[in-house]
């Protein structure tokens, strides 16, 4: 192989010592510097190509030797450093492929390719949460609307994996768990239990825990964990979809969870009007409780009532809130009930794995108060979560193609779009056909001397 990369360069470097000696006489009036590295990119550029052609053909040794050829040859090259990168994802070299991957973001953070790159090769080596997290990434970037949806559905199944992993290792080292151990900020938030009459308030015990959870996480200092992990534990060890959990089974449900407290609560209509809010902070490894919580008002102030709930258990934690916290906690969702117990029915349906009926739900909070974001984000994500439960993952390598796809037609796109406008026709001073009325250059005039640009495969 090695004897191969000797003879091709030398070949390449014959090859580029001719045709300079022919430039050279025609450009005469460029510097030396320009020639060389104009030379130099070439050379980096046919081993470059060289190194994507042996990748294509599934030739990993070759192409790795290639492409670090390349890399030799012009180190500052992004693309050349992600190509290699990848190069290393396919041949299994994992943490090669991440050590080149990172080179190339030094080199070009926004490249969305590379952080996507680097979402497989954390995938591959069971790095999920880092995985999720350069997923989540390449969604901030542009790219294919198309392949975006690919790329949330593919958070989601992960998510999934990395929750059900997470749960049965809980369940199968119960009795070993140190809750001692857990970091004293984790907290939990359990489904609230409706102790009325009216059972049309029942969506609520649902709806109101996900306005908790929403806003103790704002709070920087606090680790809450996320309702679709406790949903799933529920479901798993049979305690049903209502999310309801009793005092006495609480404790284990965060100690499986890996929270030190949970938030439990309950409420009540008093009357036709009057609304009745109840949160104890339970403690999981000596299930005592640390606080009571209670506020009462009237029904047409919930919201506010449950902001009032939120500021009293994050006080009774002694977390101190910075203004900016305080001020995003204090904001209101919906002020619409109705809004309100549709995007619960929803949450519930979604937990049943019901999504249609989820999507109706949704959709129907949204009509009743188009501002109300979070029925927004349910709705936008509904389908995506439906396909990540009901369709297997698929293949690292079919998301790898996908990406070509969507690249080709991405590219093919602006391409279109450049025509049209008549910039693609134009790009390189090109002639325009029986347009073109520029006067001829004659070599040794004056006209002769104009800048050269001479169009190169950079990277």
């Amino acid at each position: 192989m090695a004897a191969e990369l000797n003879y091709r360069q030398e070949k390449c470097n014959i090859t580029w010592r001719k045709k300079m000696k022919k430039l050279i006489v025609k450009v005469a009036f460029l510097p030396l510097l320009g020639l060389l590295t104009l030379f130099s990119m070439n050379c980096a550029t046919s081993s470059h190509n060289k190194g994507m052609r042996h990748l294509k053909n599934n030739q990993f040794t070759e192409a790795i030797a290639f492409l670090k050829q390349a890399e030799q040859e012009k180190p500052d090259s992004y693309k050349i450093k992600r190509d290699l990168g990848i190069a290393f994802y396919r041949a299994r070299r994992f943490d090669e492929a991440l050590a080149k991957l990172q080179g190339a973001r030094n080199l070009k953070m926004d490249d969305s390719k590379t952080v996507f790159y680097t979402g497989l090769t954390y995938e591959a080596k069971g790095m999920l949460d880092e995985a999720i997290g350069e997923y989540k990434g390449y969604m901030t970037l542009k790219g294919s609307r198309k392949f975006r949806k690919k790329i949330s559905k593919r958070i989601r199944h992960l998510t999934l994996e990395k929750i059900s992993a997470e749960i049965t290792e809980a369940l199968a080292q119960e009795q070993n768990i140190n809750v001692g151990a857990f970091p004293d900020n984790t907290i939990a938030v359990l489904s609230f239990k409706n102790l009325g009459k009216s059972r049309e308030y029942d969506p609520l015990q649902k709806g109101l825990a996900q306005m908790l959870i929403t806003d103790l996480a704002k709070v920087k200092k606090l680790k809450v964990v996320e309702r679709l992990k406790l949903q799933i534990l529920l479901e798993e060890i049979k305690l049903g979809s209502s999310g309801v959990v009793d005092a006495a089974t609480a404790p284990r449900v965060g100690k499986l969870i890996g929270a030190k407290k949970l938030v439990n609560g309950a409420f009540t209509d008093l009357t036709d009007d009057d609304f009745r809010i109840d949160a104890t902070l339970t403690e999981t490894a000596t299930s005592k409780v640390l606080q009571v919580d209670e506020v009462t008002g009237k029904l047409g102030k919930l919201f506010q009532m449950q902001k009032d709930l939120a500021f009293a258990i994050i006080a009774d934690l002694g977390v101190q809130l910075s203004r900016e916290e305080r001020e995003s906690i204090r904001k209101i969702p919906t002020e619409s009930l109705l809004a309100f117990i549709a995007y619960s029915k929803g949450l519930d349906f979604e937990d049943r794995g019901m999504f249609d009926r989820a999507r109706r739900e949704y959709q129907k909070a949204v009509q009743i108060d188009p501002n109300f974001s979070q029925a927004q984000e349910n709705l936008a994500a509904v389908d995506i979560n439906k396909s990540a439960a009901t369709e297997p993952k698929a293949a690292a390598s079919k998301l790898e193609e996908d990406l070509e796809s969507a690249e080709v037609d991405v590219s093919g796109g602006r391409q279109a779009r450049l025509t049209a406008t008549g910039l693609a026709t134009q790009t390189g001073q090109a002639p325009q056909g029986d347009n073109d009325n520029r006067t001829p250059v004659i070599e040794n005039s004056t006209n002769a001397r104009i800048p050269i640009r001479i169009p190169l495969g950079g990277n």
